[in-house]
């Protein structure tokens, strides 16, 4: 097996680029707060993954020359070249969010979701998917070496690189995986101190609880109760879950569903009147945020955002089934469930 080791240089390199990005893209990182979206999904996986990922409870799809063409249970379909997608991960950790020398020590990712943006149909979909799929992802050793992959959650995709562009790209390669190698063209990453600084770029959020998760933390948070989240409760709100009860993470993600959905909609709200007062707020939440987005394409997001679609139906769920494991929860993906959701959004079918 080959290894390679990153150079001295290219993590200079990164340092210098990873300031100067993260300061013009903070707008899109914020759009895009979907990572507290995570998964509760319910069917059986293929056991067929580590085999191949495109071969599915009778059906097969036929890559063809990659992911721009496919054949799918009968029929050819050609890749929409009009879509960008975007990873959006919050990774369990606080304080300021920097590279380490040492591999393999950083955070796990708590929350990951793909954002599709699609200009051609002016819609966007949310894809939430759970820290704790079953997949293949790339593991290195302390020192930077690359040992291969091997199936594990999802989430430690981002642990097993250095906390920085590393971990970045190591989970969207993990990703684009997942999805049968469809690109993953940018990503946007924060963590548990970013929350406050994302829910006051709106200046709150009013919600319907969905669950009676938090009741006893809090008594004004019963289900069917509406209330407002601000800098006391929207840490709990997204991301607090009972540990001894297994799946509990089901129940964060219906909150979690909740306060995207209602952002989304009054961030396009304020993008129409309070740009610059969104802008000044974001350079205060700086070191909180690790993102490829430039400012080129952070003002093409933000003016697309202004024009497409979504709602509610557009947030989806990745289809699969929860199981106990070892030391954590695992979930199995629905392979063919998963295929033809890829198909849907990222497809059309060629006459």
């Amino acid at each position: 097996m080959n290894h390679r080791r990153i150079s001295s240089y290219e993590r200079s390199a990164r340092h210098r680029r990873k300031r100067h990005n993260r300061k013009l893209a903070a707008m899109s990182a914020a759009v895009f707060l979907l990572a507290f979206a995570g998964i509760a999904a319910w069917i059986i996986y293929t056991q067929n993954l580590q085999k191949s990922r495109h071969v599915t409870a009778g059906a097969s799809v036929d890559m063809g020359d990659g992911y721009r063409t496919v054949t799918y249970k009968g029929k050819s379909y050609q890749y929409n070249s009009l879509i960008t997608t975007i990873l959006y991960a919050g990774v369990d950790s606080k304080g300021e969010m920097k590279e380490n020398a040492a591999y393999a020590s950083a955070p796990r990712a708590d929350s990951i979701s793909l954002v599709v943006l699609d200009k051609k149909h002016q819609k966007m979909t949310i894809i939430a998917i759970s820290r704790d799929t079953m997949t293949e992802i790339r593991r290195y050793t302390i020192s930077g070496y690359d040992r291969g992959t091997y199936v594990s959650h999802l989430g430690y995709a981002y642990t097993y690189g250095d906390g920085g562009k590393v971990s970045c790209e190591n989970l969207r390669e993990a990703v684009a995986g997942l999805f049968g190698g469809i690109p993953v063209n940018e990503y946007a990453v924060t963590n548990q101190t970013s929350m406050t600084y994302i829910n006051d770029l709106v200046d709150g959020i009013t919600v319907t609880v969905p669950n009676n998760d938090l009741a006893a933390l809090y008594p004004s948070m019963t289900e069917g109760k509406s209330v407002t989240l601000d800098a006391s409760n929207v840490t709990d709100f997204l991301q607090y879950r009972d540990t001894s009860v297994s799946f509990s993470n089901e129940g964060r993600i219906e909150r979690q569903q909740t306060y995207v959905t209602a952002y989304i909609q009054k961030l396009k709200e304020k993008l129409g009147t309070d740009t610059q007062e969104i802008w000044n707020k974001l350079e205060n939440m700086e070191p909180y945020l690790q993102t490829s987005i430039t400012k080129n394409k952070y003002l093409n997001l933000v003016n697309l955002l202004k024009k497409i679609e979504f709602s509610d139906s557009d947030y989806w769920h990745l289809a699969g089934e929860n199981q106990e494991g070892t030391a954590h929860d695992e979930f199995y993906v629905d392979e063919e469930a998963l295929q033809d959701k890829i198909i849907e959004i990222f497809y059309e079918e060629i006459p």
